[in-house]
């Protein structure tokens, strides 16, 4: 009566289960990665901006900003020059970002007490204040 059933394989069985925990640690960890990484390119560009700032090479800024005909070099210096509106930039941190639509807002530590975010394009990566 019991003849046709085949012994338990023990290393079968622990092969699969390790094979499956392996697995599901491998999905977390993708989805993880994609969560912590998903708006890197942004961030860049916004790392990039304001290292040009704290060199004090406003021409390259202002070449990132990517800005419109109607924002000229003399606005963005008003923002953003020795004397704008955050002030010289000696330091910067990124804090986080969040995708919203078609952008991406980073928000960012100034000089270790001011917080702004900035709007960061995703198809062009061009910068400017959130909407």
């Amino acid at each position: 009566m019991f003849e046709n059933i085949k012994p338990i394989d023990l290393v079968a069985q622990r092969r699969r289960r390790w094979l499956i925990a392996v697995l599901a640690f491998a999905l977390m960890l993708a989805g993880y990665l994609f969560y912590e990484f998903k708006n890197y390119p942004q961030e860049r560009q916004v790392s990039r901006f304001f290292e040009a700032l704290e060199r004090q090479d406003f021409q390259e800024a202002y070449r990132l900003w990517q800005p419109t005909s109607a924002y000229t070099f003399k606005d963005f210096s008003q923002d953003w020059g020795r004397d704008g509106l955050e002030g010289p930039i000696h330091r910067f941190h990124i804090t986080g970002s969040t995708a919203r639509g078609s952008g991406v807002i980073v928000r960012v530590l100034l000089n270790d007490k001011e917080n702004i975010s900035l709007w960061v394009e995703k198809k062009d990566r061009s910068l400017s204040f959130p909407p």
